[in-house]
């Protein structure tokens, strides 16, 4: 009977089997990615836009010659002259003492030693010390009261009144020791008392972290006999700081760009504008308009202040809002109250923001959005310097969903293209594959015999051993033959003389002999 080749044999089976597998998971991939995807489309766009402007007005500067020369100086031409007081009306006269101890950060406790003392220098007599408050031990702030003899204080020429304190301040640290002198001179002219004007100091200091004032003040009170002129009344030290003149307005304006000096600084006219643009019309659009004054750092702390309260607007719109020296001189307070409060540092910033709440109705959807616009500036320099644009803007859309093919690539192909050819390579691979299958079942080669498996193991295990001939030399009269049992035996031998193992090859017997001198080793393998 003869057989049909077999294409490939086992092999090509396998092979066609790796590739149907590597075809069907391509298949699956191709298959999984869909034709088609969501896309987002803009129909509709639109833009807040917001702008500051403003106009600052000055007070009146010789810098913009508003005022003369001679009326900005820092000193008056004429200084304030020390209070005199006649002595034959005088009753009496009582003073007092103030003391107090202002830390940056909390101390435990403060203890004080005071003393006040006098030194009369009298012109006929000489240097005479009197002690007024003998030591005292004080706590925390505090006043003392004493008085001094007006016909004493007639009689001498000079007289200092000298006030000492030492303070024991307890930190978390330990103790600090501090001392603080205050004086006040009293002279004597004619029939007046003249006291010197200046009534208080301060000192300040630190020590470590902690930061510390020592303010000091005398005070009095001048008691008048009932037979004076004026009767029995009392007077009080004069105020020493001069009154202030008004402010006169100066013809200069600051506008954005311009240098704006704080201490020419009286008020400012704000104006805030706000538009709404698409590129479709809409059909109604409201809004909701407030300005505030923020105070301080949003990340740490701030205070907000209405300045345009929370105003309905339809389309496009302006507001206007002023802000003066009052309004800056209040947020400065607020500043040093706070930071009094919480001991924070930073800058003393001052943001003016708009929020704008805008609603619109389009044929796409409605609109519903926030638009904040700002400009910030800090009250800690010489100059008010606006941080940030005047016009800022904020854009917009409006998108609708639709499905597209699918525009990714499978294999550089796309996704319908791969799907036809991996599915049509597959369904041809598929038919190769079983008609291996079919070939390797139906037409399977029949197993050789055991000879010929032998002596194909023993060519292959025996290559340089075995050596086919057409016969085997016919045994001598006087050879001796030796049968042996197996190939592996015959080898041996062979290996042991250093002889070849010659082999013929029969349908159903194969020979395998050894021939060393008179002796035949042989092997016969027979079906």
């Amino acid at each position: 009977m003869t057989r049909l080749p077999v294409i490939s044999g086992m092999r090509a089976l396998l092979v066609f089997s790796a590739v149907l597998m590597a075809l069907i998971f391509g298949v699956y991939r191709a298959f999984a990615l869909p034709t088609e995807i969501e896309e987002q489309v803009t129909v509709f766009n639109y833009e807040h836009k917001g702008e500051f402007d403003y106009l600052a007005y000055l007070k009146a500067s010789y810098l913009f010659g508003d005022i003369p020369l001679e009326a900005t100086e820092t000193s008056p031409i004429n200084p304030p002259a020390n209070p005199k007081y006649p002595i034959e009306i005088i009753e009496r006269i009582d003073f007092n003492f103030s003391y107090r101890f202002v830390a940056d950060k909390p101390v435990k406790g403060i203890s004080e030693q005071v003393e006040v003392k006098a030194v009369l220098d009298k012109p006929e007599i000489g240097r005479e010390e009197v002690i007024l408050v003998p030591v005292t031990t004080q706590t925390e702030d505090f006043t003392v009261n004493f008085s001094l003899d007006v016909n004493e204080l007639a009689l001498s020429s000079t007289t200092t009144i000298e006030a000492n304190v030492y303070a024991t301040v307890e930190t978390d640290t330990g103790p600090v020791f501090e001392s603080f002198t205050q004086k006040l001179t009293i002279r004597s002219r004619g029939p007046l008392l003249e006291v010197d004007k200046e009534l208080g100091s301060t000192q300040r200091a630190s020590l470590g972290e902690l930061n510390y004032e020592q303010i000091g003040g005398f005070d009095y009170s001048v008691r008048l006999k009932p037979d004076s002129p004026f009767g029995a009344i009392t007077l009080n030290p004069p105020s020493t700081i001069p009154p202030e003149s008004p402010a006169l307005p100066s013809s200069k304006t600051v506008g954005p760009g311009e240098t704006l000096f704080l201490e020419l600084f009286d008020r400012m006219d704000m104006t805030f504008s706000y538009h709404f643009e698409s590129d479709w019309p809409l059909r109604q659009i409201a809004e909701e308009v407030e300005i505030n004054a923020v105070l301080g750092d949003r990340s740490v702390w701030s205070k907000t202040f209405a300045l345009v309260p929370p105003t309905e607007k339809n389309g496009d719109f302006s507001v206007t809002f002023s802000l003066d020296s009052d309004h800056l001189s209040h947020f400065m307070d607020v500043f040093k109250a706070i930071i009094t409060e919480t001991r924070a540092s930073g800058a003393r910033s001052l943001t003016i923001e708009a929020n704008v709440h805008t609603i619109a109705q389009t044929g796409y959807g409605p609109i519903d959005e926030e638009f904040s616009h700002s400009l910030s500036t800090t009250l800690d320099s010489d100059t008010l310097v606006w941080e940030g644009e005047l016009v800022d803007s904020k854009a917009g859309t409006i998108e609708l969903s639709r499905m597209i093919p699918n525009p990714n690539k499978f294999v550089g192909l796309s996704i319908g293209q791969a799907r036809n050819l991996f599915a049509t390579i597959m369904g041809i691979v598929f038919i190769l594959f079983l008609y291996s299958l079919v070939m390797n079942v139906w037409f399977k080669p029949e197993k050789p015999p055991r000879i010929e498996e032998e002596a194909l193991r023993a060519r292959r295990k025996h290559k340089g051993v075995i050596v086919d001939v057409q016969e085997v030399p016919e045994a001598k009269a006087k050879e001796m033959v030796i049968q042996l049992n197996s190939l592996d035996e015959l080898i041996k031998a062979a290996d042991n003389l250093l002889k070849p193992v010659l082999h013929k090859a029969e349908a159903q017997r194969h020979t395998y002999c050894v021939i060393d001198g008179s002796t035949r080793y042989e092997y016969i393998s027979e079906a």
